[in-house]
């Protein structure tokens, strides 16, 4: 047999390459070898809400915007009720349901208080959480989405953070109960809104957020007064007004566990999850520091591309999102070994979230606002 220039022969008789792809293959590697070992370094593990070493804690403010969450609030505030202190405050704030969710307020426990009509230039959550805090007088404010189901600690945990770090913002991000299978297909959303924080990386306090989470959100009022509370101008017209208020105050001290809170998103299914994500994650790229959105960037490229590098790394990357993804909600074995498809599914929710920037409006609770 001639062989050509490049090629030799080898003791079983068969040929082998020395240019070409078979050069690739370690260039390969070597990249996904770093966006692998990133994707550990940026959720390096979850952080809990501290622990209270004494019976008594500042009164707090606790406001949940509820519009047609009748559904979710048995659960949420039955699990607030009993952690609430003497002096503590609990509103539920009626956005214009149209179901019954002020009277199962009212069963629960709570003081509800009727948002006003909507004014201009307002997205209706940072309205409602307005109406509330004006409604309230405790020295500490905490906002709580009405699918939040509160660990039963969660309360004790903020106002023990608050009182380490009173000029910051306190938030938590619930592990998310996803239930149905097309939820948990936008398990990487989940994953990269922790990576991108900057919250849960291997260098710890070292990293000092400057965003926040929405669902469970604290501040002390006076730092939230001098921001101009959801009044402020790029947090009354933001459907990611927990951003916007990170931004504003500029630290935040940031959690996640199981134990402080989970809650289940989108529990219609995928096509609620998928419009949901497209929604927030344009404001949350812009809001990423260039360091993290590099990092998170190679992580996911690592999984797209790691087929190239060698059958290995498929069973390694599986096993990373398996990992990873259960620090940030529900993923099992299962839904780790068909990765590609939440890739595909990530990249499709970041390519809509693009769309929905550039037309400039989206829909939100049954009404129209901006999007960018």
């Amino acid at each position: 047999m001639v062989r050509g220039p490049g090629e030799q022969a080898r003791p079983d008789g068969q040929e082998s390459r020395q240019d070409g792809v078979c050069h690739d293959r370690p260039v390969a590697w070597a990249l996904y070898a770093v966006g692998w070992s990133i994707g550990w370094l940026l959720l390096w593990s979850n952080r809990r809400l501290p622990v209270s070493a004494t019976a008594e804690r500042a009164s707090l403010a606790i406001i949940v915007p509820a519009r047609d969450e009748a559904a979710a609030l048995p659960r949420s505030l039955g699990a607030l009720v009993p952690q609430l202190g003497p002096d503590d405050e609990l509103v539920v704030v009626d956005d214009g349901s149209s179901d019954d969710s002020a009277a199962v307020a009212r069963a629960a426990g709570a003081r509800v208080v009727a948002a006003p009509p909507l004014p201009a230039g307002w997205v209706g959550k940072p309205h409602a959480c307005a109406t509330g805090a004006a409604a309230t007088t405790a020295g500490a404010l905490v906002f709580v989405d009405a699918d939040v189901r509160p660990g039963p600690h969660l309360l004790d945990g903020l106002a023990t953070a608050l009182a380490s770090a009173p000029d910051a913002v306190v938030s938590v991000q619930p592990w998310h109960d996803a239930a149905r299978p097309g939820e948990r297909l936008t398990a990487l959303a989940n994953v990269v809104s922790l990576m991108g924080s900057g919250g849960f990386t291997v260098l710890g306090p070292l990293v000092v957020p400057h965003v926040a989470f929405g669902p469970v959100l604290a501040l002390r009022r006076h730092v939230y007064e001098r921001i101009g509370g959801h009044g402020r101008c790029d947090v009354r017209a933001s459907l990611t007004e927990d951003i916007a208020i990170g931004r504003a105050v500029g630290t935040t001290r940031l959690f996640s566990d199981h134990h402080d809170a989970t809650f289940r998103m989108y529990p219609r299914g995928f096509r609620e999850a998928f419009a949901g994500w497209s929604r927030t994650m344009a404001a949350g790229v812009a809001a990423t520091r260039w360091w993290l959105l590099v990092g998170v960037a190679a992580w996911i490229t690592s999984l797209a591309g790691g087929p190239f590098a060698g059958w290995l790394a498929y069973p390694l990357s599986a096993l990373q999102v398996w990992v990873l993804g259960r620090r940030a909600g529900r993923v099992g074995p299962l839904l780790a070994a068909i990765y590609p498809v939440l890739v595909v599914v990530l990249v499709g929710v970041v390519g809509r979230a693009g769309w929905l920037r550039l037309r400039g409006t989206t829909t939100w609770k049954g009404r129209v606002v901006r999007s960018a």
